[in-house]
């Protein structure tokens, strides 16, 4: 599975020296702390800076971090810029401050990264792929600032990359995801199909541990479970399904009021609570739906 290989390696040796530390708060010192670390060994770092678009103009020649580019008279002038080596972070305050963008290919009209003629500093990074190369990546802070990790396919932990509880926005290329509070994609989840600059909007701000993507035609509309995810014991039902001769059919099977996480068992568990003694169907989705018992 492609993902940032090397930026992942650099951020587990830079915690084997440090003692893990607690919340998440402490977490985003520690890696931001990597991300000022060395570029790749993939290549050596280069950018070219052009005052006009499609690379022409007066331009600038960078191989390190420039945190004000009135050093090299180049402040609030670049529109285009050549990436010829690393992952850039391109800021339109100095000292790295402002709008930020991760650069890792050429761009021949930064108006697409709303950086035109906005760029005061400049810093070569640690990663070997921008978060825009990647069908979704997590920021350890809003407005996808700060330290990130990019990926192609879910992961059912994000503790093994120390990035637990962490995430604070999330920028999706390609696909549907569904986050979850737990590891295995347990606990309370949400369906995500586009970029979030602030997680707290659906609660999830740094408090994501696994991820995976979410198949509309294969799995089903989503629906939130309820935030218990065991189906209680006998006596607390739903009635009122379509009879038929030899099975009872509920479309919508709820306990209080609520939908039922679609676990293993769970049908089944609702048709005992109903007097049936199995579920002979039920559809797929993340909670119980169109239940068939016999």
């Amino acid at each position: 599975m492609p993902r940032d290989l090397v930026a992942q390696s650099f951020l587990a040796a830079a915690f084997l020296v440090i003692a893990a530390a607690p919340g998440a708060s402490a977490q985003k010192e520690d890696i931001e702390a990597f991300r000022r670390g060395r570029p790749p060994v993939s290549g050596p770092a280069e950018i070219t800076l052009y005052s006009d678009t499609g690379l022409r103009g007066a331009s600038v020649t960078l191989t390190g971090d420039m945190l004000k580019l009135t050093g090299v008279n180049f402040n609030d002038k670049a529109r285009s810029v050549e990436v010829k080596g690393g992952v850039w972070l391109l800021c339109s305050d100095s000292n790295l401050r402002g709008k930020c963008e991760y650069i890792d290919r050429t761009v021949r009209n930064l108006g697409e990264a709303g950086l035109s003629g906005n760029i005061s500093s400049a810093q070569v990074t640690a990663y070997d792929r921008g978060p825009r190369s990647y069908d979704i990546a997590f920021f350890a802070n809003s407005n996808f600032r700060g330290p990130f990790l990019g990926f192609d396919e879910g992961e059912a932990s994000l503790s093994q990359y120390r990035f637990n509880d962490t995430a604070s926005s999330v920028l999706i290329t390609r696909g549907t995801w569904l986050v979850c509070a737990d590891n295995d994609y347990r606990g309370t989840c949400e369906l995500i199909d586009a970029s979030m600059s602030d997680l707290g909007a659906v609660q999830f701000n740094n408090n994501i541990s696994s991820f995976r993507r979410y198949d509309t035609r294969r799995e089903g509309p989503w629906r939130r479970p309820v935030a218990d995810p065991v189906y209680p014991p006998a006596g607390g039902g739903q009635a009122g399904g379509v009879r038929g001769e030899q099975t009872m059919f509920f479309p919508s099977p709820t306990w209080r009021g609520a939908r039922i996480t679609n676990r293993a068992g769970a049908a089944t568990r609702f048709c005992e609570d109903q007097g049936y003694s199995e579920a002979v169907y039920k559809a797929p989705g993340s909670v119980l739906s169109d239940v068939l018992c016999r």
